[in-house]
């Protein structure tokens, strides 16, 4: 047997015996380790350990002096078995520190004096965080994300939809005029329902169209009534995400003539006047609102509001008085 295939393989009883047995018969080490297949360096601090002050070396005496020596289990975590460390991870969590925080100061210069050369990671406080003594004592909803349980990082659904006839939202025009428009959809608790969201790139013109199923030929449906409430011709374009929301685009491009792009996958931010809005929404209405107790006429209100909330980039003009003067130039006239 190959030396190397055994290393880290702690000695058997059985090679134990077989040790005990040839030195009595006066083998070398070098001889006995290359019967054994293993190192003869390994034979030797076996020996050395186990057979001190001219005693000859025995099996089982060495087996009992090895699992002496073997140090005991560690149980908990490493918060858990340092009680100053524990309390400072806490207080630290309640203060607001994220654990990557927390594990960036142990181990810089700034830690405190009482836990110098003690470093803690962040996968350790999450994990004592989520399943260990923080999870009895509130501390779960001390973090900003409030979560009381921790989520894996991995995508909602096994993979990424196929978009037909997909455009890449980079090579959408660049020309800053108002019609480019983008679109995305916002779920709350719940099986059915879902908003789609329309805000204008340049304008940030937005409407809100409650869609009751959450099937693929419901965004079409609600792009329909948005460029409906719009004057003829001012959709120059629809921005979509690369998932099932955007699976129908040639369909309303089709049937109005207009250009269609999607985000790259996984780059929603690409949009980022749509997922502004998205924000904006829920703020005003977190996800375990009943939304499905509004009205059309609630959802009316809801968009009136950053429809006439003065913005910076428009020059401190609320979007409909932008689309009012954007109107009053002859800009659609042809």
């Amino acid at each position: 047997m190959n030396p190397k295939r055994m290393r880290g393989i702690e000695i058997s009883c059985p090679e134990r015996q077989f040790l005990e047995l040839h030195l009595l018969g006066k083998w070398g080490l070098r001889r006995i380790a290359r019967e054994m297949g293993r190192d003869h360096s390994v034979l030797s601090r076996e020996a050395g350990r186990n057979c001190g002050g001219g005693r000859r070396y025995r099996a089982e005496e060495a087996r009992r002096l090895a699992e002496r020596r073997r140090p005991a289990p560690r149980t908990g975590s490493r918060i858990d078995r340092n009680s100053e460390l524990a309390a400072w991870v806490e207080g630290r969590l309640r203060a607001g520190w994220s654990p990557e925080k927390i594990a960036g100061r142990t181990a810089s210069k700034l830690a405190p004096k009482e836990l110098r050369g003690v470093t803690v990671g962040h996968e350790t406080v999450y994990r004592w965080l989520y399943r260990r003594g923080g999870r009895y004592g509130g501390l779960p909803s001390c973090p900003w994300t409030g979560r009381r349980r921790r989520r894996a990082r991995k995508p909602r659904r096994p993979g990424c939809p196929q978009v037909r006839g997909r455009t890449p939202l980079a090579l959408r025009p660049a020309d800053g005029l108002p019609g480019h428009l983008e679109t995305d959809s916002t779920a709350w608790h719940g099986r059915k329902g879902l908003l789609s969201a329309q805000v204008d790139r340049a304008l940030l013109v937005c409407r809100l169209r409650w869609c009751p199923d959450r099937t693929a030929e419901e965004t079409p449906h609600a792009l329909r009534r948005t460029a409906e409430t719009l004057p003829h011709r001012f959709v120059r374009s629809v921005a979509f995400d690369d998932g099932s929301g955007g699976a129908r685009h040639l369909d309303f491009s089709a049937e109005y003539g207009v250009p269609t792009f999607l985000c790259a996958p996984y780059s929603p931010w690409q949009k980022s006047q749509a997922e502004n809005l998205n924000r904006t929404i829920r703020h005003w209405l977190p996800c375990k609102t009943k939304v499905r107790d509004l009205a059309a006429a609630d959802w009316r209100r809801i968009e009136d509001w950053p429809d006439g909330l003065p913005r910076k980039s428009l020059g401190y003009l609320t979007p409909n008085e932008a689309l009012h003067q954007y109107l009053s130039s002859g800009a659609l006239v042809a």
